[in-house]
C-alpha cells in the first residue's frame, strides 16, 4: 500500500510471544517509539509506525529486517485526525487487524517561568502530548470495538505528572491529563477486555532529553539510582503489557522512572 508515501517491509517467520499481534505505535521515529517498536518486532508482532519524521520511520523499520516480525512506515501527524485516521486504516489495511496501539508521540518544552509562557506554546504541547493521545486510542479503540477481541492501548505518560518539575508547566499539565484521562479509559473499556495501560518513564535517554544542555545532569540530582533509564527497559516492559500474558492488567502506571516517583 503506498498512499501514505514510503512504505518499507521486512519480515520472517512469526515466533514470540506477540507473534501475529498487530500494533501501530506513534511517535517511533526515534526513542522510545523506536525501541518499542523493535522490540514488539524482536517478539514477533506486525508493527506500523508512525510519526513527522519519515527518515526516521524508514530507518525504524529498516531496523526491523533482522527480527521476526514485519514493519510498515506511515507518515503521521497526531494532531490531525484525518492522518490518525488513515494511520489506523492503512494498518488495518496491510495486517488485516489490530491487536493494539501505543500513543507515544510528545511534544517538549524549553524550561520558562509560568509568567512568560505564550499561549502558542501551550497549545503547541497540549495538542500533541493530551489530544494527541485522545485521538490516536480513539480511533484504535473503533477497530477492537469492532472486532470483538478485546486489545491493548498504551500511552506514555511520565514521571513528571507524578512528581512536577518546575518550569515545564505545559508539558507536566499534558502528561498529568493522559494519566486521568487512561485511569477512565480503563474503566470504561473493561467491559469489552480492552486493556488500557500507561507507560511512566524516569529520565529516559531520548534526543529531547540529551539535547537540552544541563537536563540530565540536573535530572539526576533528583533520581535515587543517580542513573538515566534506557528506552530498552521501558520497551520490554511494553512488550509484556502488549502480551497475554497479565490479562487483567488495566488502569496500571507502568513506572520505569529508577526512583524518581518514590523520593
Amino acid at each position: 500500500m503506498q498512499g501514505w508515501g514510503t512504505t518499507l517491509i521486512y519480515g520472517g517467520a512469526m515466533s514470540g510471544r506477540l507473534a501475529d499481534k498487530v500494533f501501530a505505535i506513534t511517535g517511533a521515529e526515534s526513542g522510545l517509539g523506536r525501541a518499542m517498536a523493535l522490540r514488539a518486532a524482536s517478539e514477533g508482532a506486525k508493527v506500523a509506525v508512525a510519526g513527522l519524521d519519515a527518515k526516521g520511520l524508514d530507518e525504524t523499520v529498516a531496523s526491523m529486517s533482522n527480527f521476526e516480525g514485519t514493519g510498515i512506515a506511515i507518515p503521521t501527524d497526531v494532531t490531525q485526525p484525518e492522518q490518525i485516521t488513515a494511520l489506523v486504516d492503512g494498518t488495518v489495511g496491510e495486517f488485516g487487524r489490530l491487536d493494539g496501539a501505543i500513543a507515544n508521540a510528545g511534544a517538549f518544552n524549553e524550561w520558562t517561568n509560568f509568567q512568560d509562557w505564550d499561549l502558542a506554546d501551550w497549545n503547541r504541547v497540549l495538542a500533541v502530548n493530551l489530544t494527541g493521545v485522545f485521538l490516536t486510542l480513539q480511533a484504535a479503540a473503533k477497530v477492537l470495538l469492532a472486532q470483538g477481541e478485546g486489545g491493548s492501548l498504551l500511552a506514555t505518560g511520565s514521571s513528571t505528572a507524578i512528581r512536577p518539575a518546575p518550569n515545564l508547566l505545559p508539558y507536566v499539565s499534558s502528561k498529568g491529563g493522559v494519566h486521568q484521562m487512561m485511569r477512565a479509559l480503563a474503566v470504561e473499556l473493561a467491559p469489552h477486555k480492552i486493556r488500557v495501560n500507561t507507560i511512566v518513564p524516569g529520565m529516559a535517554r531520548t534526543p529531547p532529553v540529551e539535547n537540552v544542555d544541563g537536563y540530565i545532569d540536573a535530572g539526576l540530582k533528583a533520581i535515587p539510582m543517580g542513573e538515566i533509564v534506557e528506552p530498552e527497559e521501558i520497551a520490554a516492559l511494553v512488550a509484556f503489557a502488549l502480551s497475554d500474558e497479565a490479562p487483567h492488567m488495566t488502569g496500571t502506571l507502568l513506572k520505569v522512572d529508577a526512583g524518581r516517583t518514590s523520593a
